[in-house]
């Protein structure tokens, strides 16, 4: 680890403490809230390249990764069953995932930004943009590809 990314570790640690983002020893038996959920869902990984789907929420149960296109999730057994993605592609050229409705890239499509993730889709729907549209993304997406902007 170079020492420039100790410095800031030790920096953000250090920040944190002082407005009280650790939990004192008077605290340390409470239970967790609601917002420590959310606040560990902000927690990014660095770039791998991958798209990352489960099939629970907060990315809970199987897992299936792809690096590039994939013309039908069956390929990871994750066709209609993914709860939550992550889109940790690197930045730049096809930075973003086009989620599709239907296999070979068909179909309703939602766009899932670099960086970005949907920790639980159980109330999120595909834009009316194709068949399938409207219809929940949970438990429903088929395909993806990799795109420069969507």
């Amino acid at each position: 680890m170079s020492k420039n990314r100790i410095t800031h570790l030790m920096a953000t640690a250090l920040a944190a403490a002082t407005i009280g983002l650790f939990p004192s020893a008077a605290h340390a038996e409470t239970a967790p809230t609601a917002g420590s959920a959310v606040a560990a869902g902000t927690t990014t990984a660095a770039a791998d390249g991958y798209l990352y789907a489960w099939e629970h929420s907060w990315k809970g149960g199987r897992q299936a990764t792809w690096s590039g296109d994939s013309d039908n999730w069956a390929d990871r057994n994750m066709r209609n069953q993914a709860t939550s993605v992550h889109n940790n592609g690197f930045a730049g050229a096809y930075e973003d995932v086009r989620l599709f409705w239907h296999t070979d890239q068909s179909g309703a499509w939602y766009c899932l930004g670099n960086g970005s993730y949907l920790m639980d889709m159980r109330y999120d729907r595909f834009p009316y943009n194709g068949n399938g549209g409207g219809e929940p993304m949970n438990d429903n997406i088929s395909s993806h590809d990799w795109v420069n902007a969507c």
